[in-house]
């Protein structure tokens, strides 16, 4: 058993595991197999024929199925790996190469968010006129300072930790 964009019988699956309608998708994959290509200067057949046995992702379109599902459902590596009849670090390997290609493509279509700033000068005016942004954010802990002042930096008096 393996997962497949192939099974998706309607707009309503092809939002929910991969947020693209199916138009969109293979638009999407034709852009995505001319980056791999740009990217690793070969033919992903050419990496098929390299392993001598079955391959789950032997299509542009199952490796951009494959992240962009995982994008969208954010799986464990082992949950990942069942779903598309590969082992659980197999599927990470696999992830990180294929979401590189990803971003290659959105990069070439121009598509892709701002992800990084140079300066608080540019996001400025990134942002033009916008009164509102959301910021999506998570605390790590970090080892506790022993020097008290630097306590102080890390600790809000409302936790237990020192994020």
């Amino acid at each position: 058993m393996s997962t497949s964009y192939k099974d998706i019988r309607n707009e309503r699956q092809w939002k929910a595991t991969t947020g693209l309608s199916e138009t969109d998708f293979f638009s999407l994959s034709v852009a995505f197999k001319n980056a791999y290509e740009m990217m690793y200067e070969k033919r992903l057949v050419q990496d098929v024929e390299n392993i001598n046995k079955k391959v789950a992702l032997s299509s542009y379109a199952d490796c951009l199925y494959f992240v962009l599902f995982q994008l969208k459902n954010g799986l464990t590596n082992d949950c990942l790996g069942v779903l598309f009849s590969m082992d659980g670090s197999y599927a990470q390997r696999k992830f990180i190469k294929l979401l590189e290609v990803l971003e290659l493509t959105l990069r070439q279509k121009d598509v892709l968010p701002k992800r990084s700033f140079q300066s608080l000068k540019e996001f400025i005016k990134f942002l033009g006129e916008e009164k509102k942004i959301i910021g999506d954010g998570i605390e790590y802990p970090v080892e506790r300072p022993s020097d008290n002042e630097k306590q102080k930096e890390y600790y809000s008096g409302k936790k237990k930790t020192h994020p």
